[in-house]
């Protein structure tokens, strides 16, 4: 007479832990935009954060008779932690018949998934950049008037991608000013600069930042000026980043890492209930606006 497969906790706990080895495995299997454009990582300790975006400070007095003393003005801006999650079930027959081995792969699918997760976040943010997600100023991040003190800041265009368009973001991001009148000193590091656009437009951007003479002879002014990053769907739409400084114009805000939870004891309800063995990957974090002055977008509705 052939042997009964019992389920027991030693079993259960070593799929456990095989499943948890293809979990980890899969996480490193991701996109990676975040990583890539260096955004501004900021660990959370609630539900949701509040950020005390200072106004530019005063410069520093050259030698002044006595110290001028200016009052910190903070503006507000909550980023509330999203949480994501998805669970997987194993029948207990799949366990008792030895067929839980095939669930490795999706073990492995589910980790890539779930450390997926923020890249596929930032691809529904960036579009909304141009019409619901406001800056700290009030108004849409991308947008013709920010205003700033005194005064307003632009950093919205509408044409298509070219290489005349490019240069005048640039252009753009280097007049930045701060509310004091100061240049806010942009794009000093090209390694930290990043052309962003879909994937209509990856051979366009090649050309303007990736080939070092034009095509008659000359020198091309916006060789190595940015790094390209190709994000699907953003469709006529590009922009310009400067992640060069302490705060980037996107904040990745986590409060809690990916993690994989098992429900695999045997007296626990869906056990009983169901004859199924659940696991559930789970996560809490948040993508939020940052600082639009290191920032051009346009949204490509116009001619080149």
């Amino acid at each position: 007479m052939a042997a009964k497969n019992f389920v027991t906790n030693a079993l259960l706990t070593m799929i456990n832990q095989g499943l948890q080895t293809k979990f980890n495995q899969g996480t490193l299997v991701i996109p990676g935009f975040i990583k890539k454009l260096g955004m501004m990582t900021v660990p959370s300790t609630t539900a949701e954060e509040l950020y005390g975006w200072l106004k530019d400070l005063p410069e520093l007095e050259k030698n002044p008779d006595a110290i001028t003393w200016n009052p910190v003005e903070l503006l507000g801006q909550t980023i509330v932690n999203d949480e994501f999650k998805v669970g997987i079930t194993i029948p207990r027959k799949a366990i008792e018949d030895d067929q839980y081995g095939m669930f490795g792969n999706v073990a492995a699918k589910l980790g890539q998934n779930g450390a997926a997760a923020p890249d596929y976040e930032l691809l529904k943010i960036l579009p909304l950049l141009f019409t619901t997600i406001k800056a700290y100023t009030g108004v849409t991040f991308f947008n013709n008037a920010h205003p700033l003190g005194v005064t307003t800041f632009d950093n919205l265009l509408t044409q298509k991608l070219s290489a005349a368009n490019y240069a005048t973001a640039r252009a753009m991001l280097k007049a930045m000013p701060k509310a004091t009148g100061q240049p806010m000193f942009t794009l000093l590091d090209a390694s930290k600069s990043f052309l962003i656009v879909g994937e209509n437009y990856e051979v366009t951007a090649q050309n303007i930042v990736q080939v070092q003479r034009l095509a008659g002879g000359a020198d091309n002014p916006n060789y190595n000026t940015a790094q390209i990053v190709v994000i699907p769907g953003l469709g006529d739409s590009w922009m310009l980043w400067d992640c060069a400084d302490l705060v980037t114009p996107l904040v990745y805000q986590t409060r809690i890492p990916l993690e994989l939870t098992p429900s695999v004891d045997l007296t626990s309800a869906n056990v009983l209930n169901e004859d199924e063995f659940k696991w559930k990957a789970r996560s809490r974090f948040a993508i939020g606006p940052g600082e639009p002055r290191r920032a051009v977008g346009s949204t490509g509705a116009d001619p080149a």
